[in-house]
């Protein structure tokens, strides 16, 4: 019972994550990326910008709001999906470009650790589901 609350939490700390940073994005997605240096000057960039940092974050957040009563597993899987994805190409970057501005190296650290505790919930919920199976 307590690593199905510990998901709840963390799934609606990250359904409000995604959400906050969606509706940024949405509203003013030049704000957003002005932390790395991005210059969205032309509508197709804006436009992608608000596709993916807005629309696409908000989907994923209410995706993790459903999943908190509905399948943790699912959301959770989403989630280590997503900051795989961000670890790998900021690795991949940090090793080809050299070393990135403060802000990228906290967002990288914010996202190897939601991967790490999403991938132990998983691994908790899903033994914690075998256990129970006859």
């Amino acid at each position: 019972m307590i690593i199905k609350r510990i998901s709840q939490v963390f799934l609606g700390l990250m359904a409000l994550a995604f959400c906050k940073t969606g509706i940024e994005a949405l509203i003013d997605p030049q704000a957003v990326l002005a932390n790395v240096g991005i210059e969205l000057n032309n509508t197709a960039a804006l436009s992608s910008m608000r596709a993916v940092y807005g629309g696409m974050h908000v989907v994923f957040g209410l995706f993790c709001a459903w999943g908190i009563f509905k399948n943790q597993s699912a959301a959770l899987v989403l989630i280590i999906l997503y900051t795989t994805g961000f670890v790998a190409g900021r690795l991949v970057s940090w090793t080809a470009d050299g070393t990135p501005n403060d802000f990228v190296i906290t967002w990288l650290i914010v996202e190897a650790f939601s991967l790490n505790v999403c991938a132990a919930l998983l691994f908790l919920i899903r033994n914690r589901e075998k256990a129970t199976t006859p």
